[in-house]
């Protein structure tokens, strides 16, 4: 189907254009047999006189000759539309009776045989019928025509008692398959009406049971799309009102601070407020990072990549110096037990996943503190672990910590409850599952993020 074709276009055409032609071809059919029947009755009537004649032809002296009074030959041409010619031609090709110049048939018709051709005489077209008649000398042949008006008449009587009821019939079935297909395809045009009275903020469902069943599963889609966009609009709307209240307070914090360094400068001094400055800055940059990241793996945030193979071992690796950095700013030992952890997935989201993982262990372990990052494959299941020695979390906190702007209170440190919420979104656009356990020392924490176990067997393949 042409993309420019409508569904109304394209049912008429397979409903009126296959009936016209079953219309077409019945009338075509119809003409054909009542002229065949007509003619052969013209025809059966033109043999008439041609016998009558032949059963007066005499021999007489061995000659063959015409018995038949001259006023009986002059009735065989009497006739109130066409005109009636005839002749008789001896077995010696001499004419009998009737006119000399009449057409002879095509071919000669046996002895006893008729045969019917047409022909023109005089300049009009004429239906002839030829018989050939034994005789003691020969054969004579005896030839009887007749103008075509009756026939031609005959012809246009049959043509317009078969096309022109034909043609009523088809105009009037179009009419009422014009107006069927309008009323079938009404709940769609009663569809697109409702949708185009709706404003751009108005996704509620289309209510389906109102709907025909073949479109049904149409609406049925619509709907789910429907609630996928009001789902991607709730989640940009809250992303907008989170960003917005949690860059309130470090922001005015920020301007407070550039106040107060302005007044210090004047007075000489200013090298704290100059720290806490450079901390504010860090605090927020950090903020922004981790919400364009949540908008980033939220659902409807942005386009899936198709997966690649992936080692979460490699993707540590390219991150160890800038963590062992932070760590040493924080006297925090950290330490690597790698181990190859192959997976398919979005790799630039696996290593936001890996940094938000190390960055919310190294926040809030305190200094002196120690923290291990894992990876490996463990029951056959890829995963990545990391422990630290900071205060724990609470088994009856472990979930909520996964929600966004959640701290558990009294942990202190400097996060804004988003590095876990992170972590739980890419856990989940990857199939895999995050959770907080207690190690095995019994103090501190353990997040652990565990894959599919086909993405093991699928990494390795590609």
């Amino acid at each position: 189907m042409r993309r420019d074709e409508s569904i109304r276009q394209r049912l008429l055409t397979w409903l009126l254009v296959p009936l016209g032609v079953l219309l077409f071809a019945s009338a075509v059919t119809a003409y054909h047999l009542t002229l065949r029947a007509a003619t052969e009755a013209y025809d059966r009537a033109l043999l008439d006189p041609a016998v009558a004649i032949a059963s007066r032809l005499r021999t007489q002296g061995g000659l063959t000759v015409l018995d038949v009074p001259p006023d009986v030959l002059e009735m065989l041409s009497v006739d109130s539309v066409d005109r009636t010619f005839f002749s008789v031609v001896r077995p010696d090709g001499t004419v009998l009776a009737g006119q000399a110049d009449l057409p002879a048939p095509p071919e000669l018709p046996a002895v006893g045989t008729t045969v019917h051709y047409d022909a023109s005489y005089r300049g009009e077209p004429v239906r002839a019928a030829a018989l050939r008649v034994p005789r003691a000398d020969g054969s004579a042949l005896v030839v009887v025509a007749e103008t075509t008006l009756k026939r031609n008449r005959l012809l246009r009587q049959v043509l317009l008692s078969t096309a022109l009821p034909e043609v009523l019939f088809l105009l009037l079935t179009a009419a009422l398959v014009w107006h069927g297909v309008a009323r079938g395809l009404a709940p769609l045009d009663e569809l697109r009406a409702e949708l185009a009275a709706r404003s751009h903020r108005d996704l509620r469902a289309v209510p389906e049971e109102q709907a025909p069943r073949e479109v049904r599963p149409v609406v049925h889609e619509l709907n789910e799309l429907l609630a996928r966009l009001a789902d991607s609009m709730e989640n940009q709307q809250r992303f907008v009102a989170n960003a917005a209240h949690q860059l309130r307070t470090p922001l005015a914090a920020l301007q407070a601070q550039v106040e107060s360094m302005r007044r210090e400068r004047a007075a000489g001094k200013g090298d704290a407020d100059l720290e806490r400055l450079h901390a504010a800055t860090r605090r927020i940059a950090h903020l922004a990072h981790q919400l364009l990241a949540l908008a980033r793996v939220e659902p409807g945030g942005v386009e899936r990549l198709p997966p690649q193979p992936a080692d979460l071992a490699a993707l540590v690796a390219e991150a160890v110096d800038d963590w062992i950095g932070s760590a040493d700013r924080g006297r925090i030992d950290i330490g690597f037990e790698l181990e190859p952890a192959r997976v398919l997935g979005e790799p630039f989201l696996l290593r936001e996943l890996l940094a938000n993982l190390v960055d919310n262990a190294l926040r809030y372990t305190p200094s002196g503190g120690s923290v291990t990052v894992r990876t490996g494959v463990r029951d056959g299941v890829s995963f990545a672990e990391v422990e630290d020695t900071g205060p724990g979390i609470p088994p009856a906190e472990r979930e909520r910590v996964f929600e966004r702007f959640y701290r558990v209170k009294g942990a202190g440190g400097e996060g804004t409850g988003l590095g876990l919420a992170i972590v739980r979104e890419i856990a989940l656009r990857h199939g895999a599952q995050a959770r907080v356990v207690t190690p095995a020392s019994g103090s501190g924490t353990l997040v652990e993020v565990r894959f599919p176990s086909g993405g093991v067997r699928a990494a390795a393949a590609a």
